[in-house]
């Protein structure tokens, strides 16, 4: 049985920050490595999303770990399963209507809505009702997480990756890992992981990360095939 695994983080990393498809040597590079490690895709991004644009990967931790499949399991911590949050998230998505907005709603693979994230990079200033959705957010007990770019995501309950990481590891009976991240909800999944990979790109520069390992996203692709 294999017991290492490559994990790997989505925007930022196997695509373009702002574009939903994979980069042209993702698919190619990931099935060589099929063949010697598990492969596992951890993202705040819905793990439909996940499955549809990476279907070679063995395991897949979305939503930013709220919802883990893996060796045949569907696993939610039970906090995910609140059906007056998950309401809410709906509820507040609905608020957010400025065209400059991207926004996703998040969903699990059984339909409920889990969180949303929402950026505004095409706006001139950060719109008045992003600012209204995160206040309501954590008025009523969601979690809010803040990055350090024109991005916040609401969650139905405080997540992460490395605690959906920890959970894929143990049904996938994995005992050595590489984690390739590159913004702020990776930091803590470096330090789960024997071989941290910071994945360093142009909107990231703010990142200093200690104990990585550091390449350019554009860089990748020579260095995965060095683990071959």
């Amino acid at each position: 049985m294999v017991d290492k695994a490559l994990v790997f983080d989505y925007d930022g990393v196997l695509a373009e920050i702002g574009k939903d498809i994979p980069l042209p040597w993702v698919q190619g590079v990931l099935r060589e490595l099929k063949r010697k490690y598990r492969l596992l895709i951890a993202s705040t991004r819905s793990t439909s999303f996940l499955v549809e644009q990476v279907p070679s990967a063995d395991a897949y931790i979305g939503v930013n770990g709220l919802e883990v499949l893996a060796g045949g399991y569907l696993v939610y911590p039970l906090r995910a399963l609140d059906e007056r949050r998950s309401r809410d998230v709906e509820e507040l998505y609905m608020r957010l209507r400025e065209p400059c907005l991207r926004v996703e709603l998040k969903k699990s693979l059984l339909g409920r809505a889990l969180g949303l994230g929402v950026g505004w990079r095409r706006c001139p200033n950060k719109p008045a009702d992003v600012i209204a959705v995160e206040e309501e957010s954590e008025r009523r007990g969601l979690f809010v997480f803040k990055y350090q770019r024109p991005f916040i995501e609401v969650y139905v309950a405080e997540t992460s990756k490395a605690a959906g990481l920890r959970v894929a590891r143990a049904l996938l009976g994995v005992s050595e890992a590489y984690f390739f991240g590159d913004s702020e909800s990776d930091i803590e999944v470096f330090g789960e992981v024997e071989h941290p990979v910071f994945v360093r790109n142009e909107y990231n520069r703010h990142l200093n990360p200690l104990g990585v390992v550091e390449v350019w996203q554009q860089d990748l692709p020579v260095f995965l095939k060095r683990l071959l």
